[in-house]
Order: structure tokens, then C-alpha cells, then sequence
């Protein structure tokens, strides 16, 4: 009896395995309209940087493009070069950059870790997300709700708000003009993205995490 137990054990754990192996992940495709940007403010006035471009991998389970499900999220990573953050103003540009440890951490980096799924009015969700945000070499783990809704030609509109203390991160507050401006602790990250029902390749298993 035991060995029969041990020997169904074995096979139901091999079809397992091999039933994940065999289980197909596909890139969703990301607008080009899709934003990202940085609000905060001053002793002097408030100020945006936006994020020139975006890249985001997001990965589905490949029977979740039809019905864009949330449930079959597999992997979620956005990743924004730290100099790609434009702020309208070349010195407040070089102040950021500098804060930042562009130089040495080019990049600010996002990877999705849980999430729960609340279901809303009609086609739209809310997602309680649990991330890894990682600033200028240092990595934290944030709590993030993203409200999403399905539009009529299948895509959805992700968008979504993090407020943060910079300090966290190591991240000493810029200034300006001699220190005459010297921006606030407080930020707030906010974004909104579109994404297609199309695929952009499929994803290679060491893609997976």
C-alpha cells in the first residue's frame, strides 16, 4: 500500500512538472501612449518628470489572451532609465540625475510579487499589488492598488499611484539654484499604462521567474 501511495505520488508530481513546462507564456504589447511620471513639490512650487519611454514585460498565461484576465498574470516587470526622466528643465534634469545615481544605477526597476484580484462595476478590477521597487541601488518592498478596466477593442487601461519617502531609498532631496530651491521628501509615482491584446513574443523560459 505504501509503495503504491509513494508510486502515485511520483507520477501525479511528474504530470505536474510537466504540465508547467509545457505551459505557454506570452508578452502582452504595451502602448506607445502608455505614461509614467513623477509629481512633487518645493519650497518654491510643485514639479513633474516624465518618463520618456517605458519598458514593461508583462507575461500571461497563454490561454489568458482571450479573456485578458488579471488572474493570469505570470511576471510583471517595468524597468525606467533614470535619464529618461524629463522634467522641463535641463538643471532640475542634471539635479535628479545626480540624486539618483544615474551614473551608477541607470536604471529605476519594478517587479511584480502577489497581487489579489477585487473585481469592480461592470469590466473593471481593482489589483492589490505586493512589489519589489528598486531606487538608485536600493530595493523596498511596496504595496501598490491598481485600478484597471477592459476597453471595447480588448486592451486594458492599467493606472495606479505609489507615494514614497526618497529618503527610504537613500536618496537625498534635490536642490537648486544654490539651494534657494530644495524639493520636497515626499513623491508620488503614478502611471498609466495601455495594454494590447496582442503579443509581442513569446516568452523564453529564462524569462520566468
Amino acid at each position: 500500500m505504501t509503495k503504491r501511495y509513494l508510486t502515485s505520488l511520483a507520477l501525479t508530481a511528474l504530470f505536474t512538472i510537466a504540465g508547467s513546462a509545457s505551459a505557454q507564456s506570452v508578452r502582452l504589447a504595451v502602448a506607445p501612449d502608455s505614461k509614467l511620471w513623477i509629481e512633487g513639490g518645493s519650497n518654491l512650487h510643485g514639479w513633474s518628470c516624465k518618463a520618456s519611454s517605458i519598458d514593461a514585460m508583462i507575461d500571461v498565461d497563454e490561454a489568458g489572451l482571450k479573456s485578458m484576465s488579471p488572474t493570469l498574470l505570470k511576471k510583471v516587470q517595468v524597468t525606467v532609465p533614470v535619464r529618461n526622466l524629463k522634467c522641463g528643465h535641463g538643471g532640475m534634469d542634471g539635479n535628479l540625475y545626480k540624486a539618483l545615481r544615474a551614473d551608477d544605477v541607470p536604471d529605476i526597476s519594478y517587479i511584480l510579487g502577489t497581487f489579489d484580484v477585487v473585481p469592480g462595476a461592470s469590466d473593471s478590477f481593482t489589483v492589490k499589488s505586493v512589489g519589489t521597487l528598486k531606487i538608485a541601488g536600493t530595493e523596498k518592498t511596496v504595496n501598490m492598488d491598481i485600478t484597471a478596466s477592459k476597453l471595447p477593442d480588448g486592451s486594458i487601461r492599467a493606472e495606479g499611484e505609489l507615494p514614497l519617502l526618497i529618503t527610504d531609498f537613500g536618496v537625498k532631496p534635490p536642490t537648486a539654484m544654490f539651494g534657494t530651491l530644495r524639493t520636497d521628501n515626499k513623491v508620488t509615482v503614478k502611471f498609466s499604462l495601455l495594454v494590447g491584446p496582442q503579443t509581442l513574443t513569446a516568452a523564453s523560459a529564462g524569462d520566468r521567474r
